[in-house]
């Protein structure tokens, strides 16, 4: 009897002890009382590289940050890499990865894409993100990569659509464009297809297109899929040439919107939730559609946001997180200003952009920062260059946590030197997401976990 008394007590005391395992979430952290619950704010774009024009230094060396800067002094500083340093990372891709999965396990930009059109994606059908171009076709070693269609206004982005919307039917598959924002859809090809297939997009400025082709690895049916591909890119870049909203274009001194580029097509496939492979029940607060595409494949509850000037929409997306907290074990918050910032190539417009984003800052300041159960934790998304041509680099992007676990010291300013020297160090791949589960006494024991058995 005094046997069972004493388990029974050891039971109900076991919510107040760090004692056991998690039951019912993998059995591979440690169970720990009163564990923080962890804000994630990705400002994606925001590391970037010395340029000239700000006399050697970056935009956010530039930027006058005083609530970044205060935070900086609260916790500790450093830099996550989502691969090997030097590499450049698309920010989806780094997205993915500072979630705690791996390059191999990506799904596919075409494939997040349809997640975030809200389409009911199936493992037989392939997903291809398609972005509508204007190219340069007189240059001797073929057609060029010119500017992309994000510029296109309403009306023209409505004409487009006509175009654009209506089913293609090879001998064996159909075709169907699904807008996600403007100038960007998806293209779902239904019937025999293989997802083995090049791009067509080169992804930079002045780039060179190519057919799309089978991939080394591809056989017979996806020289199939990349043909008929071919022929209905083809087919559309013929309607769009001939379309009154290019004419208009051309009159007003504008490229022509004339042609279709597809990239990242794959086929669904399985992956561990965010739940099940570092237990946390997820939220994120996003716009960009590929941000959110991965919000829904992890598992994660989304709340997609308009975008507006950059400080109203962070602080849109901090009013509409913090209440989530009491809820969810981990809320992510991303936007892309600093990237479409640098994506414009003006050193200046990063600067004001990035001091804009400090300005919603405050909010954390005065409703999170106090509250002691609480992880903040800022990261600069994958790098940019804002000098180009490239829109990324492959710099370490700068990381601040804040909380009552954190060592601080000794970064004074939120920057990426400053924070290089702080007490988190330099992080790379899942070492993001394994920080934030130590800091927030989740720990994860090595050896139980399948992720860090290696």
């Amino acid at each position: 009897m005094a046997d069972s008394a004493r388990a029974a007590g050891a039971r109900q005391g076991q919510g107040n002890k760090c004692q056991g395992l998690w039951p019912g979430e993998g059995a591979f952290f440690l169970k720990a009382a009163g564990r923080e619950r962890v804000l994630l704010v990705v400002l994606d774009g925001l590391g970037d590289q010395a340029l000239e024009a700000l006399g050697g230094r970056t935009p956010l060396q530039v930027a006058r940050t005083p609530q970044l800067d205060h935070l900086a002094l609260l916790g500790g500083g450093g830099s996550y890499h989502p691969g090997r340093r030097g590499v450049a990372y698309f920010s989806d891709l780094a997205f993915f990865m500072a979630m705690g999965y791996f390059q191999g396990e990506f799904p596919g930009r075409g494939i997040l894409g349809g997640y975030a059109a809200g389409l009911s994606v199936s493992p037989e059908e392939v997903y291809v993100l398609a972005s509508l171009a204007s190219l340069e076709e007189s240059c001797p070693d073929g057609p060029v990569l010119v500017e992309r269609g994000g510029d296109l206004d309403s009306e023209e982005w409505e004409e487009a659509l006509e175009i654009l919307s209506y089913p293609w039917h090879g001998s064996g598959l159909e075709i169907t464009f699904h807008p996600l924002e403007v100038g960007i859809g998806i293209l779902r090809l239904e019937g025999e297809v293989d997802p083995r297939i090049t791009d067509s997009d080169p992804s930079h400025r002045g780039g060179r297109i190519y057919k799309v082709m089978p991939r080394n690895e591809g056989g017979d049916l996806a020289s199939y899929t990349a043909g008929e591909l071919n022929r209905y890119l083809d087919e559309v870049a013929c309607r769009l040439k001939e379309a009154p909203f290019n004419a208009r274009r051309i009159k007003e001194g504008k490229n022509p919107m004339n042609a279709l580029l597809v990239q990242g097509a794959g086929k669904d496939r399985s992956l561990p939730f965010l739940k099940e492979r570092w237990g946390f029940d997820g939220a994120l607060v996003a716009s960009e559609p590929f941000i959110l595409g991965i919000g829904k494949k992890l598992g994660m509850t989304v709340i997609g946001v308009g975008e507006g000037s950059p400080k109203k929409e962070l602080l849109v997306k901090f009013k509409e997180a913090l209440p989530l907290l009491e809820t969810y074990s981990l809320v992510v918050i991303h936007t892309r200003a600093p990237k479409l910032a640098s994506r414009r190539h003006n050193p200046w417009e990063k600067v004001k952009v990035v001091e804009e984003l400090d300005g919603a800052f405050f909010y954390l300041l005065e409703h999170l920062v106090p509250r002691e159960e609480r992880l903040l934790v800022v990261w600069g998304g994958s790098s940019t260059s804002t000098g180009g041509p490239y829109l990324y680099s492959g710099d370490p992007s700068p990381l601040l946590m804040v909380g009552p676990r954190v060592r601080r010291g000794p970064s004074l300013k939120f920057d990426e030197p400053s924070l290089a020297y702080g007490s988190i160090g330099f992080l790379r791949r899942e070492e993001l997401m394994v920080s934030i589960l130590s800091h927030s006494r989740r720990a994860p024991l090595w050896g139980r976990h399948p992720v860090l058995q290696a």
